[in-house]
């Protein structure tokens, strides 16, 4: 009897430890709350709620893509990070956003050390 009591226990342990690495793998990584809306105002990328979840927009094209719910959010990072390394530009302390044509739409000042870490880490840049 005890036993039998100890593998459920073991069994439920497993079963959460599983359920808590696919939680955190489907999570998208921290963004900074200062330039993240900042640039989100000129990314192509949009999110849509519908009826059996969300779907990714592209505001220049329309298309829409509609990945598995548990990876929404993995997905539109992606699209943004690939969006950042083609518009983004990084000079110093000052981020430069340049449309499709290569014209510059947009300047940021970042104001300390932890939002260009934060970047060139989320963005890729050098």
């Amino acid at each position: 009897m005890k036993l039998s009591r100890l593998l459920i226990v073991a069994f439920f342990a497993v079963f959460m430890f599983l359920a808590l690495m696919a939680l955190k793998e489907g999570m998208p990584s921290k963004k900074d709350e200062r330039v993240y809306p900042l640039l989100q105002q000129h990314m192509p990328y949009i999110l849509e709620k519908r009826a059996g979840g969300l779907t990714i927009k592209s505001k220049i094209t329309g298309i829409k893509e509609k990945p598995p719910a548990k990876e929404v959010f993995l997905r539109l990072e992606q699209l943004e990070k690939q969006w950042g390394q083609e518009a983004l530009k990084l000079d110093g302390m000052t981020l430069s956003i340049f449309d499709k044509d290569k014209k510059e739409i947009a300047k940021i000042i970042l104001q300390n050390d932890a939002e260009l870490s934060w970047i060139k880490e989320y963005f890729e840049l050098k």
